[in-house]
Parts: structure tokens; C-alpha cells; sequence
């Protein structure tokens, strides 16, 4: 009958693979595990699991190099957890075999491994940042185009009136088009970008020409290119102010720029 005992060192060794596939070892620890990996297969396999793991994460998008402050203090109280020695009672039994075992596993290694899952967190975590980043500038993108597509289908369906709003220059700093229903759409491209704290507003004149009623057809953000809105009532002209963010119901602001509808 075959004796499946594990040998006395094989839980050392075990221990050692992480270091091992790291390349971690100095050559006589290396050369005890090789031995033992000619002899176990399933330690061979586990092996190979890590490198594997190791190839896909250097894969993976740099990693900032300017983490938080507290990031790095965190860790580095891990590390000293893992590390820290305890000193043995003088009146405790000595177990020589487990002396000779913490001798012999290279301390660094522990260091090696609060580094290691760290690095990997914030490798994960930048690769996640960056994923949302892109999705997020993609959908904006997407989003603007697809308003810059219907600002042309709307100046080409009839009934549509457009009209450049200009500044008191004369230079066309937008474009508006207004449909019969109401609904209309800008194009800002000569509009300035603003602070976060400003936004551009867009105000419908109706009522009597020369007495006109102003009324807020929607706020743009401080960095319009294009943008649907709906205007309720007869529209005879438009104009665009700067504001807080949040907009504004009545604007004490002069126009930056404006235009009457033909």
C-alpha cells in the first residue's frame, strides 16, 4: 500500500511556489523546488497558474504613479502586519523543526506579497477608471453627434426657420433652427467654453417684437455644440446669455449674442 503521507518540507515548499514563479528565490530554495515539482504535478499546474496570471496583468494599462498618500501608508502598515517578528516566550518549549522552517522562508517574501496584491488592486482599479473614462466620453460623443445630425434633417424639413445668432460684432457665434411644433435645436460651435460654475442659457422672444416676452428655452452647458430645446408660443427671436450654473428665470445679463426669425 502506497503511503500518501505529505513529505515533512512539502508544506514549505508549497509555500514557496508564489516566490517561485515570481522568480523570487535565491538558488538553493530554487533548486529545492524544483525538485519538488518533478515529483508533484499538481504543484507543477499551480505553478503554471500563476505565471499565467502574472503574463495578463503586465498586460494590463499602466498604472498612475501619483496613488494617494493614504494608499501607500495603508500598505505599508500591511506589510509591516505580515512581517512583524514575534519573540518567543524563554519559558515556551522550543519546536526546533518550525525554527528551522522560519528561518529558512525568506522574509521578503511576505513583504513581496502585500506589494504584490496592492500593485494588483491599483492596476485593476486605474484599468476600471480608464474603462468608465472612455465609455463615458463615447456616449458624450455619440450624443452630440447624433444632435449635430439632427440640427441638419431639421433646416431641411419644411416650415423649418434657422437663423445665426450673432454677437454685437457681427460674428455668428450659433445657429438655431425652429420647427413648426416648437421643438428646435442649436449648434454652438463659435461658443466659448465656460467654467463648471457658468452655463449658457437660451431665451425665446415672443409676444410684440419691440416689447418682447423673454423666456427660457433651456440651459446649454458651459461648452454647447449641439443642443435640442422646445419653445412654446409664437417665436420671433432668440438670444443667448451667460449664467451661474443652474440657469437663471429671469436674466439681468446684456445678450452675448441674439437674432430676430424671418
Amino acid at each position: 500500500m502506497t503511503d500518501s503521507t505529505p513529505a515533512p518540507d512539502s508544506h514549505e515548499l508549497e509555500s514557496l511556489l508564489g516566490a517561485y514563479a515570481l522568480d523570487a528565490l535565491d538558488s538553493a530554495d530554487r533548486a529545492r523546488v524544483d525538485a519538488y515539482l518533478e515529483r508533484d504535478a499538481t504543484a507543477r499546474a499551480e505553478v503554471d497558474d500563476m505565471r499565467e496570471t502574472a503574463a495578463s496583468l503586465a498586460l494590463l494599462p499602466d498604472t498612475p504613479s501619483d496613488a494617494p498618500p493614504e494608499l501607500w501608508a495603508r500598505i505599508e502598515q500591511a506589510i509591516g502586519v505580515q512581517t512583524r517578528t514575534v519573540r518567543p516566550d524563554p519559558a515556551d518549549p522550543i519546536d526546533e523543526l518550525e525554527a528551522r522552517r522560519s528561518r529558512r522562508i525568506p522574509v521578503r517574501w511576505s513583504a513581496t506579497i502585500g506589494i504584490a496584491a496592492a500593485a494588483i488592486a491599483i492596476v485593476v482599479l486605474a484599468a476600471q477608471v480608464a474603462s468608465l473614462h472612455s465609455q463615458l466620453n463615447r456616449a458624450k460623443s455619440f450624443g452630440t453627434s447624433a444632435t449635430a445630425a439632427a440640427f441638419d434633417r431639421a433646416a431641411k424639413t419644411p416650415g423649418a426657420r434657422e437663423v445665426g445668432l450673432e454677437s454685437g460684432s457681427g460674428a455668428t457665434l450659433a445657429r438655431v433652427v425652429l420647427l413648426p411644433d416648437g421643438s428646435g435645436y442649436l449648434r454652438g460651435d463659435h461658443l466659448s467654453a465656460l467654467s463648471p460654475r457658468q452655463t449658457y442659457q437660451l431665451w425665446a422672444l415672443t409676444g410684440n417684437a419691440r416689447t418682447p416676452n423673454v423666456v427660457s428655452a433651456g440651459l446649454l452647458g458651459p461648452d454647447p455644440s449641439a443642443v435640442s430645446f422646445h419653445a412654446s408660443g409664437p417665436v420671433h427671436g432668440f438670444a443667448v446669455t451667460i449664467e451661474s450654473a443652474g440657469g437663471v428665470v429671469t436674466s439681468h445679463h446684456t445678450p452675448i449674442a441674439s437674432a430676430q426669425l424671418s
